[in-house]
């Protein structure tokens, strides 16, 4: 699930039913008070990835904390080898969110255009926003791919995957795009599900 953040958590988490939610607000961001306590309160995993916003991905000089909180990427794609139905949110679920949802497939295993066909088919906005050139610069696919290569050096030039990573995602796994409030729950769900 690509996110914008929960309002309320613990309705979140009973509609959506994720074994995980990976949250990528800072912590002075007002939406991250109380994600944590909701996910313990209802035993779903929780693991935060704190970003600075939609550039982080694009910036040359990274933050320390942008750095950090990218390098623990793999570990979404090791919740998707597990099987676990992954929920990933920011303030809007667009860039953040689909940065990391994106970076997750391809870790996963998917070549670029099924990663971005994964993004689509459960929010089609987050995919939009990723796929298009952000102020006449690069798209955030382009500094996804960008952030992989350095992170693993050992990637094809041609969109491949490190070997590393190849066949991570199984059947059971899912990774569900949504929107804040006023989404479409619904097709949201059936996108979670795998109808």
């Amino acid at each position: 699930l690509a996110s914008g953040a929960p309002g309320k958590v613990g309705a979140f988490i009973d509609e959506f039913k994720p074994d995980h939610i990976v949250t990528l607000l800072r912590d002075d961001e007002k939406s991250f008070q109380g994600i944590k306590q909701g996910c313990a309160d209802r035993k779903v995993g929780w693991t935060h990835l704190p970003l600075s916003g939609a550039n982080a991905v694009l910036k040359e000089q990274r933050s320390a904390s942008d750095a950090e909180s990218l390098a623990r990427i793999p570990e979404v794609a090791k919740l998707l080898q597990a099987g676990k139905k992954v929920a990933v949110h920011c303030a809007a679920g667009m860039h953040r969110t689909g940065a990391v949802c994106y970076a997750a497939c391809r870790l996963a295993g998917l070549g670029e255009a099924e990663a971005l066909e994964a993004v689509r088919a459960t929010r089609r906005l987050t995919a939009n926003e990723i796929d298009m050139p952000r102020k006449g610069g690069p798209s955030i696919i382009d500094g996804v791919e960008k952030l992989l290569s350095e992170m693993l050096p050992e990637a094809q030039a041609d969109g491949e995957t490190s070997p590393l990573w190849s066949g991570v995602a199984n059947e059971d796994s899912a990774l569900l795009a949504s929107g804040g409030p006023g989404h479409d729950e619904q097709n949201e769900q059936d996108a979670f599900e795998g109808r």
